[in-house]
């Protein structure tokens, strides 16, 4: 198994779920077996990739085997947080927080995502900063500030997330 068989196997799942009104980037596949016990390097090398759909695979794989993604960490998947598809942002996110050393550096990378232009991004992410800086006991004024302006956001589900983070921070009460 290499990148460009994984690129073809993803690509050709996305032709074959497709139908009208269909978000292929939504779509969390379930790639054969074959795929799934390729080696970390292989999806290392996809979270790099240029096709959205095997950055999006990749990134999914890894959320299920975190600690394999501790060497690609710091280099590839925290950039990943500025991509340019939200998608990647939110299952960026995802993996970060599911991370098995997650460290400050991660969370203050996440933090100006409660500002992002995507809705659920903003979700993520303050779901996120809740988990992991209660994990590390980080109480870091900067995120407080953050997660307080989208505690009052008019996006309810926003509001939640950012308040039900602040509780187990413990600055809310």
């Amino acid at each position: 198994m290499n990148l460009e068989k994984l690129a073809e196997v993803v690509e050709n799942m996305i032709i074959q779920h497709d139908y009208p009104g269909f978000e292929p980037r939504a779509l969390l596949l379930g790639l054969p077996d074959e795929v799934t016990k390729a080696p970390a390097k292989v999806f290392g090398d996809g979270l790099r990739h240029e096709n959205v759909f095997v950055r999006l695979a990749s990134l999914r794989w890894f959320q299920e085997r975190p600690g394999l993604a501790r060497s690609y960490m710091i280099k590839v998947v925290l950039p990943m947080l500025k991509d340019v598809d939200p998608y990647v942002r939110m299952e960026t996110i995802r993996l970060i927080e599911r991370a098995t050393e997650p460290n400050q550096e991660m969370v203050l990378q996440i933090s100006p995502l409660l500002q992002d232009e995507n809705p659920e991004v903003q979700r993520w992410a303050a779901r996120a900063l809740g988990k992991l800086c209660k994990k590390l006991k980080i109480k870091d004024q900067t995120i407080i500030e953050s997660l307080q302006v989208a505690a009052a956001a008019p996006d309810s589900q926003l509001r939640g997330k950012a308040e039900k983070a602040l509780r187990k921070i413990g600055v809310y009460d």
